[in-house]
């Protein structure tokens, strides 16, 4: 799969090639950066982020649509992987209307760096992809 986008003056213009097929990609991204509901994303800097919920739009390649989504922080929690053990952040991100694929990150504290993911994949029946993101 190669795919080629350019991100310019409020459109998503390119090509998606898959197999020898290709698909155009031609969309207006409209749209605006809802505002911070709960504690502002500010707060992070300073103060525990948990309870930060934030809407935003996204651009799905896949279906050449610009759709909302929501990132929330429900929680703060310790994480071990291959690199250690970390305090964290979890951050999930998902379709703001309820529907779709769901992300769940967690990110150190410390360094603000992803240390695992996690994805639900709607389209593959609920299929749960779980990967740890740094090394020793």
């Amino acid at each position: 799969m190669v795919i080629n986008v350019d991100f310019s003056g409020g459109k998503a213009t390119g090509k998606m090639t898959f197999n020898g097929q290709d698909r155009v990609i031609a969309a207006d991204l409209g749209g605006r950066f809802r505002r911070c509901r709960g504690r502002r994303s500010g707060d992070c800097n300073t103060a525990s982020c948990r309870g930060l919920r934030h809407d935003f739009p996204h651009f799905d390649i896949q279906s050449g649509k610009v759709k909302l989504m929501q990132l929330t922080v429900p929680a703060e929690e310790s994480v071990t992987v291959a690199a250690g053990t970390f305090n964290t952040y979890r951050v999930e991100i998902a379709s703001a209307d309820g529907s779709g694929d769901k992300k769940t990150l967690w990110v150190a504290k410390d360094s603000r760096k992803v240390v695992k993911a996690s994805a639900v994949v709607a389209a593959m029946g609920g299929a749960v992809m779980t990967g740890n993101c740094c090394r020793k």
